[in-house]
């Protein structure tokens, strides 16, 4: 029996093996890495695909992580084409692809373009919009807002913290509640905000009352928020918390300050931090409200034991050096099961609240409030027989990145705790940041976050959309009176909702990682 064998020559083969050779592999058989160019070249607004645009394109000028334009204030910009190039495969807004000179998308909301290398790593540009104008707009005499007049006796100067000074008061609420007239004190208030041009004041009415719909009350803060270019960063922190539902957060109404007969700016009033039935409503006598702050400056205070934290008595008075020492324990007991080698496998969970330590987080992670780690203005209450719980949050004007740089909405990609910028030890930071070391607490915070990101985002932009709105003439009257450098309001309030939109997404990516 003969074999059979092929009789094709072996040089028809030689094609096919070439083929295999240089398109199969590379030198050594290894393929050429995918490309991670992700760039944004350039970016304009052409008035060749945009007929709104009457004085010709508008160039974006690209900077590291950001896509800067100047738009006249009145254009339609709701539907706007960008023209660009770039490197990389391809390029995003939202879940939607782009086409340069083709794609419409709104350029009065916050935008991010994010460009998608070959290898499928990504680059985000942030849309920073500045609507410009050459005019000059009329100072109003009225505002929409409530307008506050005080006179103080004989219109003498506000110019201590400690001591006050009778005035009366008169509140046109201009629909926010009903009219008010009354006698109060006043005084300063504040650390750093006190040594500013515009200062914050703190009232005590003569009678509690209602004021402006809110519960009836004496005290009364006066916020003036010098160095917010929005007047409203406050504002936004506390309607996060009120969103969050953490326990007795502040409302803020905007308000005009006519003081001794002169305008003294756009404020904010809100209710003074204390133990109260309306206000942070436990046990006057047995629940105790505390504040963390290095300026150290009640009449009780002490440092705690494991992590030297500077405790300081708000209220109630400290009736005896039992009562303190009682408090001192207390406090000690919690700080030692956080402390303790064993943690997160310790009772701690018996004494702390961890719901409202979770929701507290969110407030200072996503308004990037760092005073968390000194700390500063951090506040924490307890009933009688009942568990530590993180709040009143309080105090914003340094937060949306502003300190360690000295400007708000830079970045949105640093985290809220931080061991850096601070003298050592942050001892806020090591306190604080232990939290994160019990699994439980950090599925607690991801669970927290994620309702709120999906179930919260929109109510919280339409909020700051309309508080926006009601602010807009008091603003411009501030703007006449201060000259702080914030004379394009819209571009700010766009900025601000721009640094928010980004900050979302580094949260949620944050609580992904943990």
């Amino acid at each position: 029996m003969k074999l059979l064998r092929s009789t094709a020559h072996p040089l028809l083969f030689l094609p096919l093996f070439l083929l295999l050779l240089f398109t199969g592999c590379k030198e050594n058989g290894v393929q050429e890495p995918l490309s991670q160019e992700k760039e944004l070249l350039s970016f304009r607004l052409e008035s060749a695909k945009n007929p709104q645009l009457k004085d010709g394109d508008i160039v974006g000028n690209i900077t590291a992580n950001a896509i800067e334009l100047e738009i006249p204030e009145g254009t339609d910009v709701s539907a706007a084409i960008a023209t660009f190039t770039h490197s990389g495969a391809k390029v995003i807004v939202g879940s939607k692809e782009q086409i340069s000179g083709t794609t419409p998308n709104n350029f009065n909301n916050p935008l991010w373009y994010r460009v998608i290398a070959e290898d499928e790593s990504m680059k985000d540009y942030r849309v920073d919009v500045t609507f410009t104008s050459d005019h000059i707009p009329e100072v109003p005499e009225v505002s929409a807002i409530p307008c506050i007049r005080i006179e103080t006796e004989g219109r003498k100067p506000i110019v201590e913290k400690k001591t006050y000074l009778p005035a009366t008061i008169v509140i046109e609420a201009n629909g926010w509640g009903e009219d008010y007239e009354g006698t109060t004190r006043i005084r300063g208030r504040g650390n750093s905000t006190w040594g500013m041009p515009k200062k914050p004041y703190r009232l005590k009415l003569d009678k509690k009352s209602v004021i402006l719909g809110l519960a009836e009350e004496r005290d009364w803060v006066l916020l003036a928020n010098y160095i917010d270019p929005t007047l409203m960063l406050n504002a936004v922190a506390l309607k996060i918390g009120q969103l969050l539902e953490l326990p007795f957060t502040n409302h803020a109404i905007p308000v005009d300050l006519i003081l001794n007969g002169e305008y003294a700016g756009s404020y904010m009033l809100t209710e003074q931090v204390e133990l109260s039935s309306t206000r942070v409503n436990i046990d006057k006598k047995e629940g105790i409200l505390l504040e963390l702050d290095t300026n150290f400056d009640e009449d009780f205070q002490f440092k705690s034991t494991h992590y030297n934290l500077p405790v300081m008595v708000k209220d109630p008075d400290i009736e005896s050096e039992e009562h303190f020492q009682r408090v001192k324990d207390e406090f000690h007991q919690l700080e030692a099961a956080i402390a303790s080698d064993q943690f997160p496998n310790t009772p701690y969970k018996e004494y702390l609240d961890v719901e409202s330590l979770a929701k507290y987080f969110i407030v200072y992670n996503l308004t990037h409030n760092m005073e968390i780690n000194h700390p500063k203005s951090t506040y924490i209450h307890k009933d009688a027989g009942g568990k530590y719980t993180m709040g009143p949050i309080w105090d914003f004007d340094w937060a949306y990145d502003f300190e360690g740089r000295g400007i708000h909405f830079d970045s949105f990609q640093r985290s809220f705790l931080t061991n850096k910028n601070f003298p050592a030890p942050a001892l806020g930071y090591t306190f604080f940041s232990r939290f994160f070391k019990d699994p439980e607490f950090v599925a607690l915070y991801k669970e927290t976050w994620s309702h709120f990101y999906s179930e919260k985002k929109d109510e919280l932009m339409e909020y700051i959309d309309w508080y926006a709105e009601q602010i807009t003439e008091s603003q411009k009257k501030d703007q006449a009176k201060w000259k702080n450098g914030t004379t394009n309001f819209p571009s700010k309030i766009y900025q601000l909702k721009a640094w928010l939109e980004g900050r979302f997404l580094f949260m949620d990516s944050e609580a992904k990682a943990l």
